[in-house]
């Protein structure tokens, strides 16, 4: 009797969920880096980004309903909720939003192309998805490959349903697993399009060769698919599902536009003339897409609210700094920049609002976590560079004086049991402000303005704790003192990124002792000198969660900090860090200059219990 990989679906919901967010998270990474390789305006890019996530996602799922849906629903006004997903119906309405938010933004340049590789990346990681769920299952294999589904799967229930399987069969028949395969074949498209791609001229033909490829792959995998997997067009026309023709006649109507465009195409100078639109316009556009995502909000399953929140709040952290920018008066402009905080409430108003989970053995405490607060530093970094050897060594020494100070806040989802020894905390923080720096030997300035989006998720349990993240924006980081062997004249002490990892860990109890280690993981903000730092903490015993923390900067020579969480009267909280630089490394310095760093966070905990 042949073996076959027996598959559990146990936990299959949320690695469905997972895979679903590193899709959209990885095309959206993707796309927003072509956008600024090609020099696109952000904020605008952005924003169309937005709109078209809405829309897909949006297409996706009402394309996927039956004749028979949606007479249900126009007659009670209600939607029914939906897990299947169709990509003919997110494709359209994702073209025409595009076309739309061009239109509404004013935006010329031509953008078809970015989606060429971020398209079938985020298939083939969504595709992994539906491998562990059980969805979009293959056709009855004796491969040795094959996979079985148990009791409760799709694969089952349908086989079951078909009369093929009885009660006293545990598992479905092997199947192909056949989102592998198309797993593979979007992972060839990719290697298809970066080797074609230099044969094309006009712009979208990129993304036209991208989906006629797509298209033919997903044509052969097809074969490999249970009809029953297939929400729509499983039917047989002939001697193929109507999906594969459908597929076939959109990369033959593909293949003729493309080859059509290739044929016409002139060069032509490209002048972009980007029109200026007013700051009340794109506002209004953000908040038409928030007010759709609030309506809707019932309809979206978690995942799509996720991931609708992720393509926002960029949207809505850009804005901020336009305001700041556009109202120049220091007396009121943290003011006006902080109205972003209304729409990032709205959303907050979009996340499920559950206090105890009951379903399982556990009960879990559920709270929401809202905060701000300010940064401030002033530090130096020397650079030294060095040539030779022995007494014909040369070396070159530079300092740079930085300062900054930045502002954040941030909005967190706790989830925990009542003893406090399991903690699960996601959210996202977003920041702005102002960094310099001066190199001593010429009193060369450089002003840089600081802003980012932080999404995060930290695990804590008793004795280990661990968490990750991503800082996505204008982003200055101080290296500490370096010594480096070349004879270029150091020209910066610091380095600047568009995205820098976020890190946790911790090994000990929190309540009593612990050690820790920190990247980026600085609330209300870690750019540009609070970024790393390890240390040894405690609790004090104390169950309200309080802990005090103190240990090395350990990029910087002799940089110590102070850190502390401070709940009062549980639902307050207040987040001080302080970081120093001894007095033995500052007296090598030509420069007497005060050597420290500090921030205060404020929170407020809803529903903490």
């Amino acid at each position: 009797m042949e073996k076959y990989v027996l598959m559990d679906i146990s936990n299959s919901g949320l690695l469905y969920q997972i895979f679903y967010l590193a899709a959209f998270l990885a095309a959206y990474i993707i796309i927003i880096y072509e956008g600024y390789r090609r020099k696109f305006p952000l904020l605008n890019w952005i924003l169309i980004l937005a709109g078209i996530r809405l829309a897909v996602i949006i297409g996706t799922k009402i394309f996927a309903y039956s004749a028979e849906e949606w007479r249900y629903m126009f007659e009670n006004h209600i939607f029914l909720p939906n897990h299947q997903k169709t990509m003919f119906g997110g494709f359209l309405l994702g073209v025409a939003a595009y076309i739309f938010s061009r239109y509404i933004l004013k935006f010329k340049h031509s953008a078809w192309d970015t989606v060429a590789i971020a398209f079938p990346a985020a298939v083939s990681i969504q595709t992994l998805g539906c491998f562990f769920y059980g969805c979009c299952f293959g056709t009855s294999t004796s491969l040795p490959w094959a996979v079985q589904y148990p009791v409760m799967s799709l694969a089952h229930y349908n086989q079951f349903e078909s009369g093929i399987l009885t009660h006293n069969d545990l598992y479905s028949l092997p199947v192909h697993p056949v989102q592998l395969y198309q797993c593979l074949a979007g992972l060839l498209v990719i290697l298809l399009v970066l080797r074609f791609r230099r044969y094309w001229k006009a712009n979208g033909s990129i993304l036209l060769s991208s989906m006629i490829f797509f298209a033919l792959a997903r044509f052969i995998t097809e074969f490999f698919r249970d009809p029953l997997s297939n929400k729509t067009g499983g039917e047989m026309l002939w001697i193929l599902k109507q999906v594969q023709w459908q597929y076939l006649i959109f990369a033959f109507l593909m293949t003729l536009l493309l080859f059509w465009r290739e044929k016409t195409y002139r060069i032509k100078p490209q002048i972009i003339n980007q029109k200026s639109i007013g700051l009340k316009l794109q506002i209004s556009f953000l908040f038409s897409l928030i007010l759709i995502l609030l309506f809707l909000r019932s309809w979206f399953t978690l995942p799509e609210i996720i991931a609708l929140n992720i393509a926002l709040l960029p949207a809505i952290f850009l804005i901020g700094t336009e305001v700041y920018r556009t109202f120049n008066s220091l007396k009121y402009k943290w003011i006006y920049a902080f109205t972003i905080l209304l729409p990032v409430f709205l959303m907050s108003q979009t996340i499920p609002q559950t206090q105890i989970d009951t379903a399982g053995t556990k009960k879990y405490n559920i709270y929401h976590t809202f905060g701000g607060g300010f940064a401030t530093g002033n530090y130096t970094d020397e650079r030294t560079t060095h040539t030779g050897e022995g007494c014909s060594t040369v070396t070159n020494h530079q300092y740079f004086t930085q300062k900054y100070t930045a502002g954040g806040a941030g909005y967190s989802i706790t989830k925990e049991t009542p003893d406090r020894k399991k903690m699960m905390k996601y959210g996202i923080n977003v920041f702005l402000g102002d960094f310099e720096q001066v190199r001593q030997r010429d009193q060369q300035r450089v002003n840089e303005f600081i802003f980012g989006v932080n999404p995060f998720i930290k695990y804590d349990y008793k004795w280990i704790g661990v968490g990750a993240g991503l800082h996505l924006g204008n982003l200055p980081y101080s290296t500490g003192d370096t010594d480096k062997e070349t004879s270029t004249i150091p020209q910066s002490g610091y380095f600047q990124t568009f995205i820098f990892p976020q890190f946790y860990f911790r090994v000990g109890v929190q309540r009593y002792f612990f050690g820790d280690f920190h990247i980026a993981d600085q609330f209300p903000v870690s750019s540009p000198g609070l970024a790393f730092q390890a240390g040894i903490g405690t609790g004090l015993g104390l169950k309200s969660g309080l802990n005090l923390r103190a240990g090395l900067s350990f990029i910087e020579d002799g940089g110590f900090y102070f850190s502390a969480y401070l709940p009062i009267k549980n639902r307050l909280v207040l987040e001080p860090a302080f970081l120093w630089t001894i007095k033995l490394e500052k007296d090598r310095y030509p420069v007497n200059l005060p050597e420290n760093q500090f921030s205060l966070g404020l929170s407020y905990r809803f529903g903490y219990k």
